[in-house]
């Protein structure tokens, strides 16, 4: 039978095994989608009713939380048609589920394995795949506790090394408009990615695009010296004389 899907990378999506999607409406509160998050991250670990309620109704007295929690499970089950959350020993575990999570964290993998091996073309292919999964970053209805932000800060973290990775391999394989588009990507995840402006050089010289090259050192070499006192590393400033160096011929 196939399984629940959610999707928490980007809005909340979650799919019932028919092939219907849970209307928002049906979760009821913003807590309640909040719960399916935090469960979803830790997917088919149980985790403490006690520290979900703290991280959930932190503000509340002890015997509200757990009502409060009771009652967003009780939701989550309705919302579904499934016993999706079950409770173990006083911690809850979310079962029979399929979450985009766990497929991110196996692709940015796969992607990496491939780029060490040399298997350009598959690591191409996974970070397409890859790209696809990642909706959007991840967020939540309270949005600025500590929780959420790590998730997030996590899978931006494991989506830049997949981008670093298949960079990598467009440039090897010759693909410069995808390597410009991979590398950018990562430019707008981290301004300060020293291998992502080498990368956006290399890849607009291969395309005769010198004077971008030339434009993207000199802002680069610019953020550095304003921001933090410092030059561009030796192989980025090797990489620019090449780039004059060829202008010259």
């Amino acid at each position: 039978m196939k399984s629940l899907e959610v999707r928490v990378l980007g809005p909340l999506e979650v799919i019932r095994p028919d092939g219907t999607l849970v209307e928002p409406s049906a979760w009821r509160t913003g807590k309640t989608m909040d719960l399916l998050r935090i469960l979803a991250l830790e997917n088919n670990q149980p985790v403490r009713s006690s520290s979900l309620v703290g991280l959930l109704w932190p503000d509340v007295d002890p015997a509200h939380g757990r009502g409060s929690l009771r009652t967003a499970a009780s939701t989550i089950r309705a919302a579904v048609g499934q016993d999706v959350v079950t409770r173990q020993h006083g911690d809850l575990v979310l079962v029979s589920a399929s979450v985009d999570l766990d497929d991110y964290r196996d692709l940015v993998a796969a992607v990496s394995r491939a780029t060490a091996r040399g298997d350009d073309h598959e690591a191409m292919l996974l970070i397409e795949a890859a790209e696809a999964l990642y909706r959007g970053d991840f967020r939540a209805n309270d949005d600025g506790q500590r929780w959420a932000t790590f998730a997030r800060e996590e899978f931006r973290r494991l989506r830049q090394r997949s981008l670093t990775d298949a960079t990598t391999c467009a440039l090897r394989l010759g693909h410069f408009r995808e390597a410009l588009e991979l590398a950018y990507a990562t430019v707008r995840l981290d301004p300060s990615s020293e291998s992502a402006h080498r990368a956006l050089m290399r890849a607009h010289a291969e395309l005769s695009e010198i004077g971008q090259a030339l434009m993207i050192f000199e802002t680069y070499r610019t953020r550095l010296s304003e921001e933090l006192g410092i030059d561009p590393s030796r192989e980025t400033k090797e990489l620019h004389l090449k780039i004059l160096q060829d202008q010259d011929r």
